[in-house]
């Protein structure tokens, strides 16, 4: 294959791409939130959304286009279709929104938070319910402004990008934060604890921005840098393991996440936006139970039935992430997760970069997160994971179970009382040692 044809066909799908932004297009204005809480939060909510800035009947022609450009059967070309496709469906999702068919668009996306695991016949719902009943985290107060915030993390990612990431603070984000290609924005007036600001900083700068540096840099598959077909999953687990990696996670995380899930699978159902406001704000204060529950509803139908998924696949990619690591690392293939940080990918698609980079189509990576520079700290976290996996947790948990219920625990002090009762029938049983003479021992 030519290596201009594929770099020409890969910036053009960059360059069509650009307009086409799912978050800015469907996140709620600030207002919103200010009217419903104004009517006592009470009533459903009447999003507006902006102008898309392109039309999308013309942009899918200029994607069609693109894809009939695209002419051998070989798995890069065939990426390239797949992406044209993926491109062409997200402007149809953007261009439904308010309708029902923007939810089916987002589950073909993004998927559905009861999808199985293509490797583990898991459920990744039930992994969302188990994630939100975890203990609350302590000691987690938030006195870091977004402005303060955005001054730390440029100092942490600085350093490791080539000082070429930029953190600013702007108002129309529904989340607390969110990565471009060289950007990490914060949205004002939330706030931060220590942790969390060290956690985006992993997260949004030292994943996402990464990987998309990474990609751009890429010498043919310029497309590396906006995303290979189904890599949200990855992407997102990514930056979720990048968290965890380096010490940043709480348990108040991972119960968010699961709690989001939870709320898309009770939307996708039927419920309302009160109804998951309610269900949320049994557990967070107003203000996140909102902006939590607009995550769930925007762009969708606020009645209920037709949420946007994409927060659903958060479970599978951290699950699916994390098991390639240390699968990989378990064969000691670095230079596969190597492969894995050269853009943004599917796991599934790692082997295929691998092999592109022999072959000179790719190149590896330029800048390393945190986690993979320390390898042998990330070896020691893939031997202590392989080696906890040898015990079945119900088993061990059954075990100290039938301890806490006083039965061994009795059985044990019964055994204890007879062996010190023995020991004592046997003293009494020795005779006395006779007393020493005078003249034996020490001379002082």
């Amino acid at each position: 294959m030519p290596r201009e044809y594929l770099r020409r066909l890969s910036d053009a799908i960059v360059h069509a791409q650009r307009p086409i932004r799912v978050l800015r297009a469907i996140n709620w204005g600030p207002q919103v939130h200010e009217r419903f809480f104004k009517r006592g939060a009470r009533e459903l909510p009447r999003p507006e959304y902006p102008a898309l800035g392109f039309d999308p009947a013309e942009k899918g022609r200029e994607l069609r286009d693109i894809r009939r450009q695209i002419r051998g059967r070989n798995p890069v070309e065939e990426l390239l279709r797949r992406k044209c496709d993926e491109f062409a469906m997200m402007v149809e999702l953007v261009a439904a929104r308010g309708t029902r068919r923007f939810y089916e668009l987002s589950r073909r996306i993004y998927g559905d938070p009861r999808d199985r695991f293509p490797d583990h016949n898991a459920d990744n719902l039930a992994i969302a319910r188990m994630w939100a009943s975890r203990p609350r985290a302590r000691d987690e107060e938030a006195t870091f402004t977004a402005k303060q915030a955005a001054k730390r993390i440029a100092e942490i990612c600085g350093p490791l990008l080539g000082g070429d990431v930029k953190v600013v603070v702007a108002t129309r984000l529904t989340a607390n934060a969110a990565a471009g290609a060289t950007r990490v924005t914060l949205r004002k007036g939330a706030r931060f604890s220590d942790r969390q600001v060290r956690a985006l900083a992993h997260h949004e700068g030292l994943w996402h921005v990464l990987t998309s540096m990474n990609g751009y840099l890429q010498p043919v598959l310029t497309v590396l840098g906006v995303g290979l077909p189904r890599y949200t999953e990855s992407q997102e687990g990514g930056g979720i393991i990048s968290e965890f990696l380096t010490g940043n996670i709480s348990d108040e995380r991972y119960i968010e996440l699961g709690e989001r899930t939870i709320a898309i699978d009770m939307a996708a159902r039927g419920a309302d936006f009160l109804e998951v406001y309610r269900y949320l704000l049994a557990r967070f204060p107003p203000e996140k139970a909102a902006l939590m529950s607009e995550r769930v509803f925007r762009g969708g139908v606020v009645e209920g039935g037709a949420p946007f998924t994409k927060d659903a696949a958060y479970q599978r990619g951290y699950c699916r992430t994390f098991n390639f690591l240390r699968a990989s690392l378990e064969a000691r293939d670095v230079d596969l997760v190597r492969a894995f940080l050269a853009g943004k990918m599917s796991v599934d698609d790692a082997e295929l970069v691998r092999g592109l980079i022999d072959e000179g189509l790719c190149v590896g990576p330029v800048y390393l997160p945190e986690w993979f520079i320390d390898i042998d700290r990330l070896n020691a976290m893939a031997t202590h994971s392989v080696t906890m996996n040898r015990f079945s947790l119900p088993s061990v948990s059954r075990y100290y179970a039938r301890r806490r219920t006083g039965k061994v625990a009795g059985e044990l002090v019964e055994r204890i009382r007879e062996e010190v009762l023995a020991a004592a029938e046997a003293a009494e049983e020795e005779e006395p040692a006779p007393p020493p003479r005078a003249d034996e021992g020490d001379v002082e």
